[in-house]
Parts: structure tokens; sequence; C-alpha cells
């Protein structure tokens, strides 16, 4: 069986003339190499999209998924669900994820969310879901699979497309973004030789911007030169002249085909310490936030408890 490659692009949410063009340019490489890809689209983004027909129409020729109503608003993701009760957690979810949040001051304020994304592409199912900084949370997801999403690629719950309360667990991404490097390129071919699917991220504000938008709302990120920006679009070009060369003599496929694995996963073979801090990592790191009840959320959600975790301790057994 030919390994897959996804090449998958997350939009954040506070964008300008100037991260649509690099949106645009992304999108022409992608229509000049022949290569379909999986975009995550938050609501924030969604809803400046309506400015650009043209921008929209090109996107439908790619698959489109959910990065959240909002990526950098507080209260983002890990805030809203870090309460004691995993019920009212997922309730707040189900709420936010329809509504267009007020990116001043983090309430909602009107629809819209994933249920706008879906007006604006009716022709496909946005089952897909990132979360921001792959700080994801039980609850939420829960509420996630409840509005029709079935595949999330924010987890590191396991390396291969693996299946789960309903939803299938593809790998968090092997490389993000991209550094033109031979080293880089390397990865890039061992990640596809030795893995049943490969994962890569790229964030097209970083061809324009010189820094992402976490942090920095209301004021803009920094601008990027033409003349780098022309060269990162040069690297990127070449990184698909690599992937359309890998793709032609068999060696990977690239159509981003999202199903419904076969393969259980197993909830007493996770490392829960490990998928803890990966949760919490951006939070912490980006808004010094440390979470309260994520980590008892996680074992509701795997149906673990404490004492399975001691029990198997004592047994010598990492869960």
């Amino acid at each position: 069986m030919t390994n897959r490659l996804l090449v998958t692009f997350d939009t954040e949410d506070f964008v300008n003339f100037r991260s649509m063009r690099a949106l645009h340019s992304i999108l022409m490489l992608l229509n000049e190499h022949d290569l379909q890809s999986l975009f995550f689209v938050t609501g924030h983004f969604a809803e400046k999209l309506h400015s650009f027909p043209e921008i929209i129409d090109m996107l439908k020729d790619h698959e489109i998924g959910f990065h959240s109503s909002s990526h950098s608003v507080r209260p983002n993701i890990f805030e809203y669900t870090d309460l004691q009760s995993y019920r009212e957690a997922y309730l707040v979810s189900l709420k936010r994820e329809t509504s267009h949040i007020d990116p001043f001051t983090g309430s909602i304020d009107g629809k819209g969310g994933i249920e706008l994304l879906r007006k604006m592409f009716p022709k496909k199912r946005i089952e897909a879901f990132r979360a921001p900084g792959f700080s994801w949370s039980p609850p939420h997801l829960e509420a996630l699979e409840t509005l029709g999403i079935k595949y999330d690629f924010s987890t590191i719950l396991s390396r291969i497309p693996a299946h789960y309360k309903k939803t299938t667990f593809y790998p968090t991404p092997a490389l993000v973004d991209w550094k033109g490097t031979f080293s880089f390129y390397r990865e890039l071919l061992y990640s596809t030789m030795t893995n049943e699917v490969t994962v890569l991220d790229f964030h097209p504000q970083f061809i324009v911007n010189k820094s992402d938008w976490d942090l920095f709302f209301p004021n803009p990120a920094p601008e990027r030169s033409a003349m780098v920006t022309k060269y990162l679009l040069l690297k990127l070009r070449t990184l698909l002249k690599v992937i359309g060369l890998m793709r032609k003599h068999g060696l990977i496929e690239t159509i981003p085909r999202l199903e419904e694995s076969r393969r259980k996963l197993n909830p007493l073979g996770i490392d829960i310490d490990c998928v803890f801090r990966a949760m919490i990592q951006w939070p912490i790191t980006r808004f010094n936030y440390k979470p309260r009840y994520l980590l008892y959320h996680l074992r509701h959600f795997l149906g673990i408890s404490r004492q399975d975790e001691d029990e198997a301790a004592m047994l010598g057994v990492k869960i």
C-alpha cells in the first residue's frame, strides 16, 4: 500500500489583504502542481473570505476543515472548557463553535463558526478539525462530533489513523511549516517512507508576516519584505515539485481523502502524562494559562481512572 502525504494549511483569525494575498499565491501554486490540500479555516477567517470570492472558488478545489470559531480570542478552547462539569464544558463548546465570537470581548455575538463555514462551502462536508496550537479539549471534541466532525488532527493519541468514540484521530504533523533545508527534505522522505500517513502543516500568513497573530491583536504582525516573501514562495514551489516527483514515481499518494479508520484506539496503551503535556503546551507558553480540570476531562474521555493508573504502575505497565 502506498503511504499517504496530507498537505494541510491553517488559516488564523486576524487577516488583512496581506494574508489573503499569501493565501491566493499558495492556491495558485497548488493549482500549478495539481495538488489537493486540506485547509483548516477559523470562523473569523471565513467571515473575511466573503470579500474574496475568487479565493472561495479556488478553495472549493480542496478539502475544507474547521479550525475553531476563534483562534487567538480569549477565552480560548482550553479556557472555556476548563470547567469542573464535563457536561457543561460540552454544552459551552456546542454554543461557541456555532457562533460568531466578538474579537474584542470574546463574547458570543450571533451565529457563525462551523455553521458559517458550511454555508460558504455547501458541497463540502467539513468533517475534519484541528485545534489551535494542538491544544484540544475532550468535551470540546465530543461537542464537535455532535456537530458532524469525524476526523481530528489535534492529538498525539496515535501515530496512525485510529478510531475512538466516533472520531478517527489522525497523527499530528510530522513537519510544521518548511525550512527548505536538506534536513527538512531528509525528514520528509524518512517520514513518508516509514509512516502510513504523514501530515504537513503550513501557515499562509508566514509568507507575508514575520510572526503569527497570537497575542498581537489588534496590532498587526510586522510585514516581511517583498524579497523575502518571493523567496519563501520559491521554496514552497520547490517543495511542491519534490512532492510531485515522489507522487509520479509512486512513492506517495497525496489525495486528501479522509476515511474512518478500522483500527481501534486502545486507551490503555496511551501515555496520559505525555498527552496532557502536549495539550497544555500552547496555553502555558502563549497565554500563561495552567488548566485545572483538563486532566480530569482527559481521563474521563479515555475511561481511565487514577486507580487504573495506579494498578498499571504496580504491574509495571505504562498507561
